[in-house]
């Protein structure tokens, strides 16, 4: 399970996090740390990272250079380290500098995509192969696991629910259950205004009435106004044709399985080995938990809390605050083994 990491008070001069962890093929397992200053001083510090125990993390201490409010990102890597079955790495990050020495823990997770294309047919048989992502909210857990093939960009979202509730034409009113992902280039920002242009694809995924089929709608493209994406949408006009769903159900769990076709973002995310990207998810529970986010999960600041980094649709049920932002690093690899 991830852990969900609090926001750095006020007092301390910096905020902290641990950044999933990716495998480039070209340089191993790389793990980064997000730095933030919080002061309106130029900021001067010395940044460490232990990891689990018998691992080995270089260079034991990087210093960094921050103006005031500026944010960095801080490589290390992992020399030695061992997979873990639950996909759960406990990490202790530090900062000293202008006077304080700033200590968080947190649990990271490898987010990654093996190579394989599944069955599109809402049955998790396929999936033991792939790197599970959990989180648990309110009392309910969530996994997200992806695959990637040449052509397809895959992903299954499991998660506990007392029952689905299903897309079709009188749901709106009450709300329905439904999956919302956001894949975007790597080093890229979500906008602060109304009228900046998105950086990201996303899409929605509900289980249609009947069976195990699905829909998929597209909200957002890169050239979007984010404004637009800001005003609940009717979802008919924006059925997508480029993403196979289908929705299973069984033991109370729901499997939302779905593959996206790369063939409109190849020319952001090309689908190649040690690709790395963005990636998130919300999940709509309305007669449940209600918003689950991945990226609260993964410990984003309060600060990262973005109204502008998803788009609203008619059924939706938001909470009183905006969800974080959609910008969580992952990765494409061969196998996870």
């Amino acid at each position: 399970m991830l852990l969900i990491a609090a926001g750095a008070p006020a007092e301390e001069p910096v905020a902290l996090r641990v950044e999933s962890l990716t495998v480039p093929p070209s340089t191993g397992p790389l793990v980064s740390v997000a730095v933030k200053n919080l002061t309106d001083a130029d900021y001067q510090g010395a940044i460490s990272l232990r990891g689990p125990e018998l691992w080995r993390i270089a260079p034991e201490r990087r210093d960094v250079v921050l103006g005031p409010g500026e944010t960095k990102r801080v490589p290390f890597t992992i020399e030695k380290g061992r997979n873990m079955a639950a996909n759960a790495y406990p990490m202790v990050v530090s900062a000293t500098g202008a006077g304080a020495t700033v200590v968080r823990e947190q649990r990271v997770v490898c987010a990654s995509a093996p190579y394989f294309k599944p069955e599109i047919d809402g049955d998790p048989g396929e999936w033991k192969d792939a790197i599970p992502v959990a989180f648990t909210s309110g009392g309910k857990k969530t996994v997200v696991s992806t695959y990637w093939s040449r052509r397809q960009f895959s992903i299954l979202v499991a998660l506990e629910e007392d029952e689905l509730i299903r897309y079709g034409p009188k749901a709106a009113a009450a709300g329905f259950d439904a999956v919302q992902v956001a894949i975007s280039p790597q080093d890229t920002q979500t906008g602060t205004s109304e009228d900046d242009e998105a950086v990201r694809y996303e899409f929605l995924f509900v289980a249609a009435d009947g069976g195990p089929s699905g829909k998929c709608f597209q909200l957002a493209a890169p050239g979007m106004k984010l404004g637009e994406g800001a005003k609940p949408r009717e979802l008919g006009p924006l059925a997508s044709e480029d993403a196979q769903v289908a929705v299973g159900r069984r033991t109370g769990v729901t499997y939302y399985e779905c593959g996206i076709s790369f063939r409109p973002m190849r020319d952001d995310v090309r689908p190649s080995e040690g690709r790395e990207f963005f990636l998130s998810v919300l999940v709509h529970d309305p007669d449940g938990t209600g918003i689950r986010d991945l990226g609260q999960a993964a410990g984003l600041w309060p600060s990262q809390r973005n109204p502008l980094a998803w788009s609203r649709w008619v059924g939706a049920k938001w909470g009183s605050q905006p969800p974080w932002d959609n910008k969580l690093h992952w990765g494409l690899c061969t196998s996870k083994y």
